[in-house]
């Protein structure tokens, strides 16, 4: 995808999140249980192509044979750190503004994966011209069920139905239109301490989710850099017309000696533009200089004191 070149799709993943709000947990494979397969699929629609297709491949690494429910459901943002809320089955193709599922064909409603084996699942993205240019993201559930046809749940006690889900994010030429913009960084930095995060607030006030990319530098009243950090290694991803939350470390480069006023300077762009854009936040630190002084000073002020009290309660000699 063009937005997302060399964005890193496990980063992407992690960065991304995510929370069923169908009453489902997906799980991950890890030697037993079930697994999907990718767990993410990115896809690239030319104006003119009439339909995508791409294959899921579901594994069953348990040791009994297992039926599963497929379905698909448009999902979003939930909220500004990065979760993302299954939104459930549209009821209409402009129910959902970035939904996908309202295109999505699956060859297959269920299947059954005999143990130890997997299955492939043929997903068909139909382009008709109700799907508007731009991002479109939706899911493919598979849900445990039993041969009755009611979901597996993890336990008895928990009561918490099994469901594995890929994530599909789309993007149609034509009319992709990516924006971004930071609209706010904070620091924990301060007279007495240099920072040792940075927070910050991005908006995707376009049609497609792009991936942050950038420079975080703190610089002393010289302009020297003193601290520096990249933004968003994860590669994580902000939606659509969302907002989103960074929490970036920062790394020490040079002693911060001089007092005054700090400059944070963050450069930066989207994946798949070189154009950079800058915001410039500040704060007021004391200084390494000032603070080893204060130090100083302090501990000399403790030394005299206790020398003082010491000479006021020393015994008088009697001559």
């Amino acid at each position: 995808m063009r937005w997302l070149a060399g964005a890193g799709w496990t980063g992407l993943l992690l960065g991304l999140g995510w929370v069923l709000l169908v009453g489902g947990l997906a799980q991950a494979a890890g030697g037993h249980g079930f697994a999907v397969s990718p767990a993410f699929q990115p896809v690239e629609i030319a104006a003119g192509q009439s339909q995508v297709e791409f294959e899921l491949k579901l594994t069953n690494h348990a040791s009994q044979d297992q039926n599963f429910r497929l379905s698909a459901a448009d999902f979003g943002a939930l909220d500004e750190e990065g979760g993302v809320a299954f939104l459930g089955q549209p009821t209409g193709e402009l129910e959902h503004r970035y939904g996908l599922a309202s295109w999505m064909r699956l060859s297959a409603n269920a299947v059954f994966v005999p143990a130890g084996k997997t299955v492939a699942i043929t997903v068909t993205i139909d382009n008709r011209a109700s799907l508007a240019p731009g991002g479109h993201y939706g899911a493919v559930l598979a849900t445990a069920v039993t041969d009755s046809g009611a979901p597996v749940t993890g336990s008895a006690e928990v009561g918490v139905r099994q469901v594995l889900s890929s994530l599909v994010l789309v993007t149609k030429d034509g009319g992709a239109a990516p924006s971004l913009r930071l609209v706010s960084q904070t620091t924990d930095g301060g007279w007495w301490h240099l920072p040792g995060q940075i927070d910050q607030r991005f908006e995707d006030d376009g049609n497609v989710h792009v991936v942050p990319r950038g420079v975080v530098e703190v610089r002393d009243p010289l302009g020297r850099v003193v601290q520096r950090a990249a933004l968003n290694a994860e590669s994580a991803v902000i939606l659509p017309e969302s907002y989103r939350n960074y929490h970036t470390s920062l790394l020490k480069l040079a002693l911060a000696w001089l007092p005054g006023r700090y400059a944070v300077v963050s450069t930066y762009r989207y994946d798949g533009t070189e154009q950079t854009q800058m915001l410039t936040t500040s704060f007021w630190y004391a200084g390494q200089v000032v603070i080893w002084l204060t130090i100083l000073l302090a501990l000399v002020a403790a030394g005299l004191l206790g020398w003082w009290l010491w000479r006021l309660n020393r015994p008088t000699r009697l001559r």
